[in-house]
């Protein structure tokens, strides 16, 4: 009996991986139930990727595989990820609109139930290495899809529309590319395997032509920096990298000189007018921060207060549609007060220390993964100084929240030593 029992808990176990995995798949290209038959995107379901994650938490609940004494890397953000949670729950309960608050922090409960089970399957090396192969070929597909929508409506024409079923734009896509991309160098460079390095470099290659194609400024020049960063702190790996920077180097260059747009209109506010649009956003956060400064309006609440205030100049389109404060900490700040910001530095503090004390110990494959996610988390918060897309009540800044636990989560079990195993409990 105990052996049928194990030998079922084992099937229930390896079906619930392939589940994660494909949630991971539909999660990383925004795809929806009727994305390939559904002419217009905008009414395909977008939660379809919620559906094979919900399915394979279940399964491996019953196969035993995820447990609250279970070690985990990633147990390193439990602690801060309750004390944001209280912040959070904090200003719900002090909201100005507590409707509002209740949805965005039950989707917070939801990010953090996933920042747990995530770091628990992900304890499987081969579920983690199996991970990180349908991360690299969802991003792959994305790209190519932009590139392929870019191609057809014609590279003189404005990027905003280029979207999946989750996707809304290209800033959302440039965020996801820029996440990504660190791992793909990374695993370029160290992979032994010389299928799988270069897979990764070509899948790198068409990220960064679809990247550079989507005309956001600041995601391409992230891209640039995390590159380059990637490379230098792993310059012990140069033979491996050298070739691949020059290569990328001369289409760089190519490409520049065909289309100046992005380039030569970085700063200047006549041809960038979301210079001035983020100048005025941003004031209007502060004066909101300022009304209430210790737990803020509200968690989730900011596409709607903003419009209240007087002579605002936010776009109506977006009001109770995601509109926010085009800068992570100074939205934090309105929503959640200093209380809600402190607890969010707390949580990403405690992830950056302990990816650089984990150097010290590792070997040079975890200090290369080590390094890849110190950069990616590094990349996240330079972008998370103009856009804010991880607002938890709108179902895009849901997937983007789940999508960066992932890539966190993997980082920190790629990259981190083993914690000391639980006393196994035999089940018959």
């Amino acid at each position: 009996m105990c052996t049928i029992l194990q030998s079922v808990q084992s099937d229930l176990a390896t079906f619930g991986g392939w589940c994660f995995l494909a949630g991971v798949f539909l999660m990383v290209t925004g795809d929806g139930l009727t994305n390939y038959n559904e002419p217009d995107v905008a009414s395909a379901w977008p939660w379809m990727y919620l559906v094979p994650l919900g399915v394979s938490f279940v399964l491996m609940a019953v196969a035993g595989r995820i447990d609250p004494r279970r070690p985990s890397r990633a147990a390193v953000v439990y602690a801060p990820l309750a004390a944001l949670l209280g912040a959070f729950a904090l200003s719900a309960i002090f909201s100005q609109e507590r409707a509002l608050s209740g949805q965005a922090f039950a989707g917070l409960i939801a990010i953090s139930v996933f920042w747990w089970y995530a770091g628990q399957v992900l304890e499987d090396r081969r579920l983690a290495e199996a991970t990180w192969i349908i991360v690299a070929l969802g991003v792959l597909v994305l790209a190519v899809r932009v590139i392929a929508w870019r191609l057809a409506e014609g590279l003189d024409q404005p990027a905003f529309q280029i979207r999946s079923v989750v996707w809304l734009g290209k800033l959302q896509i440039t965020w996801v590319f820029n996440l990504i991309a660190p791992f793909l160098v990374a695993r370029f460079i160290s992979d032994p395997r010389r299928p799988s390095a270069i897979f990764n470099g070509i899948t790198w290659a068409v990220v960064g032509a679809a990247n550079y194609l989507l005309l956001a400024r600041m995601g391409l020049l992230v891209f640039i920096l995390t590159t380059l960063a990637v490379c230098f702190a792993n310059a012990t790996y140069w033979r491996r990298w050298i070739w691949l920077m020059g290569a990328a180097l001369a289409g760089g260059v190519l490409l520049i000189a065909n289309n100046l747009r992005v380039a030569s209109g970085f700063f200047d506010r006549s041809r960038n007018p979301g210079i001035d649009m983020r100048l005025g956003v941003w004031e209007e956060a502060w004066r909101m921060f300022l009304e209430h400064p210790i737990a803020g309006v509200g968690i989730g609440a900011f596409d709607e207060l903003v419009y209240r205030i007087p002579d605002a100049g936010s776009n109506p389109f977006y009001r109770m549609n995601g509109w926010h404060a085009h800068n992570v900490p100074l939205h934090i700040l309105a929503e959640a007060g200093v209380l809600g910001l402190t607890a969010w530095v707390f949580l990403w503090f405690v992830i950056v220390r302990q990816l650089v004390r984990a150097r010290k110990n590792a070997t040079r494959e975890e200090r290369l993964i080590g390094s890849a996610t110190l950069i990616a988390v590094a990349g996240f918060h330079v972008l998370s100084m103009t856009e804010v897309l991880i607002g938890a009540r709108v179902h895009a800044g849901l997937q983007m929240n789940l999508t960066i636990a992932l890539v966190v989560v993997a980082g920190l079990r790629l990259s981190l030593p083993a914690r000391a195993p639980a006393r196994e409990v035999e089940p018959c």
